[in-house]
C-alpha cells in the first residue's frame, strides 16, 4: 500500500469514530417537530378552555332564565343574556360573543321556537352562546381556519313562578 492509500484509509477510520456534533444535528432535526406539538397542545388546549366557557356561559344563562327574575320589570331576556355574556366574554377576551335566547310552549322542542323570548313557566328556554375562535400560535394556527366557530347550549325547563297553564 502507498502512502496516498494509507492516510485516506486513517483519515476514514477517524471520521468513523468521530461523533461531534452529531447531538446538535439531532436537536436540529427534532426540535422542528417537538416545537410544532407544543404549539398545537398550546392551541388546542386553549380551544377546548373556551369551548368550555361557552358551555359554561349557557349553562348559566339558562339557570337565570328559569327563575324568572326580571318577568314583572321586563327585564327578563337582558339579564339572561347580561349573565351569559358575564361568563363568556372573559374567557373569549377580543373575540365576539352573540347570546340567542329562544323557548318553546311546553317541553317539546320538536314544536317551533320562539326567539329572543324566555318563555312562560313551565315552558322550556335554551340558551345559546356562540363564538368564533381565532387560532392563537404560530406555524399551528397558519394551518388551521381562520375562525373555527363554537358554541355551548343550555337547555331547561321554567320554574312555575305563576301557575302553569
Amino acid at each position: 500500500m502507498d502512502r496516498t492509500t494509507t492516510r485516506i484509509a486513517r483519515a476514514g477510520r477517524r471520521l468513523g469514530r468521530c461523533s461531534r456534533g452529531v447531538s446538535a444535528l439531532e436537536f436540529a432535526l427534532v426540535l422542528p417537530l417537538l416545537l410544532a406539538m407544543v404549539l398545537g397542545l398550546v392551541e388546542f388546549g386553549n380551544m377546548i378552555f373556551l369551548s368550555a366557557a361557552m358551555d359554561k356561559a349557557a349553562k348559566v344563562g339558562a339557570r337565570t332564565a328559569v327563575t324568572g327574575q326580571g318577568e314583572d320589570d321586563g327585564s327578563r331576556l337582558g339579564r339572561i343574556v347580561q349573565a351569559a355574556r358575564a361568563v363568556a366574554e372573559p374567557a373569549a377576551g377580543a373575540m365576539p360573543v352573540s347570546v340567542l335566547v329562544r323557548s318553546w310552549p311546553g317541553t317539546d322542542p320538536s314544536a317551533a321556537a320562539s326567539a329572543d323570548d324566555a318563555g312562560r313557566p313551565c315552558a322550556m328556554v335554551e340558551v345559546e352562546v356562540r363564538c368564533d375562535y381565532r387560532p392563537i400560535t404560530p406555524i399551528v394556527g397558519d394551518m388551521l381556519p381562520d375562525s373555527i366557530p363554537l358554541r355551548g347550549q343550555g337547555r331547561m325547563i321554567n320554574e312555575p313562578w305563576t301557575p302553569c297553564g
